[in-house]
This record gives C-alpha cells, sequence and structure tokens, in this order.
C-alpha cells in the first residue's frame, strides 16, 4: 500500500484550500484561541496581583521590554520572507531562514547578558528593587535561545493560513505557563517565579512546534541567494521593528526611570490589559490578514480591494473591545483587584483609545508589508516616537503624573496612526470617512457607558461584579447588530455544502 503521508522535504499543508475560507477559518481559530487566552491571562494576572508585590509587574515589564527590544532590534523579517516569497516553500530556503533564526537567538541570549548590569545600574538609582534586574533579565534572556530552536513548520503553517495546531501550540503553553507560575508564585512569594515559568513554557512551545506541525526537518544550512533575498526583503522591516519596539515600549522603559516601580507597576498591569486590543488585531493581521494580502495580490486582486474587504470586520471587533474596556474598567478592577490597584483604571481607560488608534496603525502596516513597502510602516512609528519624545519634555519638566504620562502615550498612538492613513493616501487606500465613522461610535458608546455607570443610581449603585456584568451586556447590545452582520459570513462557511 502507497504511503500517503507526505515527504519530509514537502509542507503537508492544504495549498488549494480557498484563500477566502483559509482566511475565515484562520480567523476563527485565532479569535477562539485569544478569547480563551485572554480570559485565562486575566486569571492569572489577578491571582499574582493578590500574591505579589506591585513592584514584580514592573520589573518584569522592564524584563520584557528589554527582550522584546533585543528581538525587534535583530528582526529582519524572517517569518514574513516565507510568507511573502515564491520560495517559501523550498527546503533551502527553508533551512537557511531556520540557520539565522537560530544564530538570532544565540546572540540575543549572549545581549541579555550583556545588558544585564548597566540596566540594573540605571534603573537602582531610581528604586533599590530594581537590583534584581542583575538576574532577571539574563535568566529571562534564555527564552531568545530556546525560541531560536522552533521549527520553521510554524512559518509554513502561517504562509498557508492553518492555524489550527498553531492556535492550540499557543493555548496548551498559555495553560502550562498559567500553572506552573501561580504555583511557583505562591511557593517562593518571588519575582522570579515569573521568569522561570517563562523559559519553562517557551521550552514547551518550541518543542510542541516539532511534535503537533507537519513540514520539513530543519538542518543548519546557508545558501547564499536565499540569504541575499531574506535580507533585501528585511532591511527595511529591521528599521521599522526597532521604531515599532521604541513605539509599543518607550513609555514602560522610560516611566520605570521617572516614577516608583510600585506606581509604574500598577501603570504596567494597565498597559498589559489595553494591549488586549492590540494582540488580538495583530494577531489577525500578522496570521490571516497578510498572507491573504498576499494569496490575493497573486491571483490579480488589487491591494485596495483586499484592504477594504479585510479592514471592515478587523476595526468593528477594535471598536467594540475598546468600548468594553473604557466602559467596564472601574467595575472591574474593584471586582478583580485590591485597593492598592484601583487607581489604574484611568490608565486603562486613557491607553485603550490609545490602543485604537494603534490599530489603525497595524492595519495599514500589514498592507504596506504585503505591498513591499516596509519602509512606510517604519515611517508611522517613526511619528508616533517623535511625537512621545516631545511630549516627553513638559512631562518631565512639570513633573507631571503618570495620568498625563498615559494620556501622552494616546496622543502619539493618535499621531502615528494619522501618519498611517496618510501613507495609505498614497496607495489608493482612502477610508478616512469609515475611521471617523467608527471613531464617532466608539466615543457614543463609551460615554454612554460611563454615564450608565457613574450617573445612574439604578446601575452606579450596584455591586461592582453586577455593574460589571450589565456595563458588558449594555455595550454588547449596542455592537450586536454589527457583529451578527460580521459573523454570518463565517457561520455559513462553517455550514456550507463542501
Amino acid at each position: 500500500m502507497k504511503d500517503s503521508r507526505p515527504s519530509a522535504t514537502e509542507p503537508i499543508l492544504d495549498k488549494k484550500l480557498p484563500q477566502r475560507e483559509s482566511a475565515r477559518s484562520g480567523s476563527m481559530w485565532i479569535g477562539g484561541g485569544y478569547v480563551l487566552g485572554q480570559i485565562l491571562r486575566l486569571a492569572v494576572n489577578v491571582a499574582l496581583a493578590a500574591i505579589l508585590f506591585e513592584e514584580a509587574f514592573a520589573l518584569m515589564a522592564i524584563v520584557s521590554a528589554v527582550m522584546q527590544g533585543l528581538a525587534m532590534f535583530s528582526d529582519v523579517g524572517l517569518r514574513p520572507s516565507v510568507i511573502r516569497s515564491e520560495r517559501g516553500d523550498e527546503p533551502d530556503f527553508l533551512n537557511t531562514v531556520w540557520t539565522f533564526q537560530v544564530i538570532r537567538g544565540i546572540l540575543l541570549t549572549l545581549m541579555a547578558a550583556l545588558l544585564a548590569w548597566p540596566l540594573t545600574v540605571i534603573y537602582a538609582a531610581n528604586d533599590p528593587m530594581a537590583y534584581q534586574l542583575m538576574w532577571l533579565i539574563p535568566l529571562v534572556g534564555l527564552t531568545a535561545f530556546i525560541d531560536g530552536l522552533q521549527s520553521s513548520r510554524i512559518m509554513t503553517a502561517a504562509r498557508y493560513m492553518q492555524l489550527k495546531r498553531v492556535t492550540a501550540i499557543e493555548f496548551i503553553t498559555q495553560l502550562v505557563n498559567a500553572i506552573i507560575i501561580i504555583s511557583l508564585a505562591w511557593y517562593m512569594r518571588s519575582v522570579y517565579a515569573l521568569a522561570i515559568a517563562g523559559v519553562l513554557s517557551c521550552c514547551l512551545r518550541t518543542a510542541l512546534t516539532y511534535f503537533l506541525l507537519d513540514g520539513i526537518r530543519n538542518r543548519l544550512f546557508i545558501e547564499p541567494a536565499a540569504a541575499r533575498t531574506i535580507f533585501s526583503f528585511g532591511k527595511w522591516i529591521f528599521v521599522s521593528t526597532v521604531l515599532t519596539f521604541l513605539a509599543i515600549q518607550l513609555d514602560r522603559l522610560v516611566f520605570a526611570g521617572l516614577y516608583s516601580l510600585a506606581e509604574v507597576g500598577v501603570y504596567s498591569i494597565a498597559a498589559g490589559l489595553a494591549m488586549m486590543v492590540g494582540i488580538l488585531i495583530g494577531a489577525l493581521q500578522g496570521s490571516v490578514v497578510f498572507p491573504w494580502y498576499s494569496r490575493m495580490m497573486e491571483e490579480g486582486m488589487s491591494l485596495a480591494d483586499a484592504f477594504k474587504q479585510a479592514r471592515a470586520p478587523v476595526i468593528l471587533i477594535c471598536t467594540y473591545m475598546t468600548a468594553l474596556l473604557v466602559v467596564c474598567a472601574q467595575s472591574f478592577f474593584e471586582v478583580a483587584y485590591d485597593d492598592r490597584y484601583i487607581r489604574a483604571a484611568t490608565y486603562l481607560q486613557i491607553l485603550s483609545v490609545g490602543a485604537w488608534f494603534a490599530c489603525l496603525d497595524t492595519m495599514y502596516g500589514a498592507a504596506f508589508l504585503a505591498a513591499g513597502r516596509s519602509k512606510w510602516a517604519a515611517i508611522a512609528s517613526a511619528t508616533k516616537v517623535l511625537v512621545f519624545l516631545l511630549l516627553l519634555v513638559p512631562l518631565v519638566l512639570f513633573g507631571w503624573g503618570l495620568v498625563a504620562a498615559a494620556v501622552m502615550v494616546a496622543v502619539s498612538e493618535l499621531a502615528r496612526a494619522a501618519m498611517g492613513q496618510y501613507l495609505g493616501w498614497q496607495m489608493g487606500l482612502r477610508n478616512v470617512r469609515h475611521d471617523l465613522g467608527m471613531l464617532g461610535i466608539l466615543a457614543v458608546a463609551s460615554l454612554a457607558g460611563l454615564f450608565l455607570g457613574s450617573s445612574v443610581p439604578l446601575i452606579a449603585d450596584l455591586h461592582p461584579a453586577v455593574r460589571l456584568v450589565v456595563l458588558g451586556a449594555f455595550v454588547t447590545l449596542l455592537f450586536a447588530p454589527f457583529l451578527i452582520r460580521v459573523a454570518l459570513p463565517l457561520l455559513r462557511s462553517r455550514v456550507a455544502p463542501s
């Protein structure tokens, strides 16, 4: 009997799956995995806030920012190269990408170890608790080496939007990480529990990319032609990711040097929750929309048409989630956190609005990348960094608090989104009227929800848990007609006869 399994040199993925169906299926898996993952993440954060001290969150925010910065400062677009290149299925090309990935992981781990001492000295001058960074940064730096060993099969899965197993890998990793992190935090009562759990879960995720995904067996190999293709495409991705890192993490790195670690720890919790919107939109754009753009353009569809089709449901989901965060922030923190963290509700409301503008830029960024104009994504991120630095001057001179700092972050996100809009116009991606309409819906829904939660006695006097449910239901009802309109095509595609 003939072996029906694909050979080790060929991706196992179904390349003939219709691209629209792949995008719909991928969106459903990304969305489902996101919901489960965020529920788990929220539960873990609430538990850790009860177990640990506020400074622990600030320390891990610094460590995470450093590691993300190192990763972005060395990003030459390996994954986008596999997704976009005509050679993305060839074993020699994939092994070249994988070899660069391994080398990059080793270098990042070494860089983390080298940066530990100077960063510790800088932050400890503001708060002695920062001396723990001396060992935290090298420990977490091991994750870069482990991530570098991930199989190229995960890139191949992204190329064809086969995201069922990829989502399963992420959720299994998150679930195991939650168990490990809470157990270690309870036993150790130390910030090192978070770092150790991160290393262990990273080992699991890397192993699962070999056991749960199909594709070639990787080996160390560099083909000169493939290397030239990768670096030619990735030079502007490198610049873009450096600027994107600064755009995303600059606030926590700077604020940790201006305010106490306890204050920045509270801010970091709010910033992490505000990023829930960006995490989903970024996952959809990177794993579904960008590959879909590339495939549709290969089939002759214009980028403007593809952008219009993909964009409307994404911005609707973004607007709905942002309204939920703004309206429910106060009630959520009253229910889930103790009095030390209540002021994070105000930060969350402000940062969520900034996250909405960040999502606009993310949508344009995926289109720029699909068109081979990664330089434009870099320009948009540079705009945010420049505005942030300009606004930082009065923040420092007048000694404004973290509320003003959060407003500064939101304003800089607005500047980045405006630049993305302008650059999008140059490519025929003209959607200002629709964007303003969604912003108006966000404003109306948010103001109405805030009014109900604070000024209507029947609702304002409810127990915070009940009030949270009522306000969440109110926002959901407002958006229900739009969400149903988006969901129906997805549901029909699942039940349509083959």
